[in-house]
């Protein structure tokens, strides 16, 4: 739970920050393709460079081998949770928050559904045409035109057409819709609202475009923009002649596009995009054995550089023998914690249960990167006293590569660690702003 609110935090953080350079730098920019492109661009990113995980280039955690504990873990309490903490309350919260605004998007489709079941369609340069009964709905969505029929025999439905063909042929509705899910996962950031009427706004910049370069007189199309204006509520969820602000849709027909290096300005969500990668990255983890793997091995209580080689093998052998029964207690608790989650049905105590399961899993990666430190202890002992060259290359070769296993195993501990205090901390700070 702690890692959905997280995501949403850094998508929304991801969102305000690039909508917010939209608003600085492109919102006055006539480039209304490139624009598009970034609030769309803008969208897709917050969504989902939260996701991706990756190693930071420039933070390392350093950790020693030897620092590793090895001990077992103590099971879980099974017992039912007492009652709703913080975060079950806030995310009761956002999924009721999130099913509220998609049964809208969904009451929206349907709403238009029925209006075209109504009025019937009749089809006209390739578009469904739906002629409604109200004053001032034209608008689109997807193939549909829901045109009034008092501007049936004006001269200015040709224009309207055109003003919609442009919305279905550049796609408008995908955005719209894209914008309505973005809207669900992220309806509790103010920053996802002036979002969608920015989009709905380049929308008709562009569609007005498309009709002045088919040669409609200029003058003739602003005051249609005016009728259109002053006509009735559109629906939310269409592309509508009447969508943005009148008084910008009129002043952008006459601004020129951006020329030279200015129109690229929109490609600077891309260095942006890194930097969101890199803030997101997590720290780099390195572990590091000591001078050698084998002197970790020997760094172990009761082995010392002037041990008698007798010594040596018999304290290696307890060793080895401690961690054989570690790792059959280990697999016994594994096995309890297991028959114990499959006879359960409560979701509070199975999430208990896997949490303990996770704890062994990483025990036993413990255990085998103690034993093949130990094994590489006896290997060399055994090289110390080997005469053939043969058989020596091959006790070498056989050396690396369990040092290579123990590293491999060690790693694996170290990312699983650090992916859990990573998450404990996200739960600390939620609560900790929660009380705030």
């Amino acid at each position: 739970m702690s890692e959905l609110f997280a995501y949403l935090l850094r998508s929304g953080a991801c969102l305000a920050v690039l909508y917010s350079f939209y608003r600085l730098i492109l919102m006055k920019d006539a480039n209304f393709g490139f624009n598009r492109a970034f609030l769309l661009g803008s969208a897709g990113l917050s969504l989902g460079l939260p996701l991706l995980r990756i190693e930071s280039p420039f933070f390392t955690t350093v950790i020693e081998a030897s620092e590793l504990p090895l001990q077992s873990a103590p099971l879980p309490s099974l017992a039912p949770p007492a009652g709703l903490g913080p975060l079950d309350v806030l995310f009761g919260i956002y999924v009721a928050g999130a099913a509220l605004f998609f049964v809208v998007f969904l009451a929206r489709v349907g709403r238009l559904a029925l209006m075209a079941a109504r009025c019937g369609c009749e089809r006209h340069r390739g578009l469904r045409i739906v002629l409604c009964g109200r004053a001032g709905e034209s608008f689109s969505f997807f193939g549909f035109v829901f045109l009034d029929r008092s501007l049936v025999r004006g001269g200015d439905v040709d224009r309207i057409l055109t003003h919609e063909m442009a919305h279905v042929r550049q796609f408008h509705s995908l955005d719209v819709v894209l914008a309505e899910i973005l809207t669900v996962i992220q309806w509790f950031n103010p920053f996802v609202w002036p979002y969608k009427r920015s989009l709905r706004e380049t929308h008709e910049y562009l569609a007005d475009r498309a009709v002045i370069a088919q040669g409609c007189s200029l003058a003739r199309y602003k005051l249609l923009i005016v009728e259109q204006h002053v006509g009735g509520r559109l629906l939310e969820l269409a592309s509508g002649f009447r969508t943005s602000q009148i008084k910008r849709r009129i002043a952008m027909l006459t601004t020129q596009e951006t020329k030279g290096l200015a129109r690229w300005k929109p490609l600077l969500i891309l260095p942006l995009a890194v930097a969101f990668v890199l803030a997101f990255a997590e720290s780099r983890t390195v572990v590091e054995p000591g001078p050698s793997v084998i002197a970790a091995a020997s760094a172990a209580p009761g082995l010392s550089q002037e041990t008698s080689a007798e010594e040596t093998a018999r304290v290696l052998k307890e060793k080895m023998t401690q961690l054989e029964d570690m790792k059959k207690k280990n697999a016994e608790k594994l096995a309890l914690l297991k028959e114990k989650f499959e006879s359960t049905t409560d979701p509070d105590i199975q999430a208990k249960i896997a949490e303990a399961m996770k704890d062994q899993k990483l025990m036993s990666l413990e255990i085998g990167a103690k034993e093949r430190m130990i094994q590489m202890k006896k290997l060399e002992l055994e090289m110390s006293k080997e005469d053939d060259a043969v058989r020596k290359a091959e006790m070498e070769k056989k050396l690396l590569q369990l040092k290579a296993e123990s590293e491999d195993y060690l790693k694996k501990v170290e990312q699983l660690r650090k992916q859990e205090q990573s998450r404990k901390a996200e739960e600390k700070a939620k609560q900790g702003a929660e009380k705030k």
